[in-house]
């Protein structure tokens, strides 16, 4: 699937194309471990949370492909398999926390 390249989002007062918002998310959800796993509200939800609110309504799948492509190169990294399963886990309970709370807020 190719990713639509006119996405563009500000989040920090930096601006970042469709390349560099895959490049955060993966930043990001390494930075998860370091922060020892934090439930909910680490930066890797805020930046997410921030993407949902300026995609366009077309363009949100982008989310869910982040996702994927993330948990693909976390799954084949040499990270220590137990240290992969929890780093997919709590990446994926932060994309689905950040989509929810946006979903519940456009109600």
């Amino acid at each position: 699937m190719e990713l639509p390249q006119r996405v563009s989002i500000r989040y920090k007062d930096t601006s970042y194309n469709i390349s560099e918002i895959r490049l955060k998310t993966f930043q990001l959800a390494f930075k998860i471990w370091e922060e020892e796993s934090k439930p909910r509200k680490t930066e890797l939800y805020d930046f997410t949370l921030n993407c949902l609110k300026q995609f366009d309504r077309q363009d949100r799948f982008v989310v869910s492909y982040l996702f994927l492509e993330l948990t693909d190169m976390i799954r084949n990294s040499s990270l220590e398999r137990g240290m992969r399963e929890v780093l997919i886990k709590t990446c994926f309970r932060e994309f689905a926390c950040a989509l929810t709370d946006f979903e519940n807020a456009e109600k």
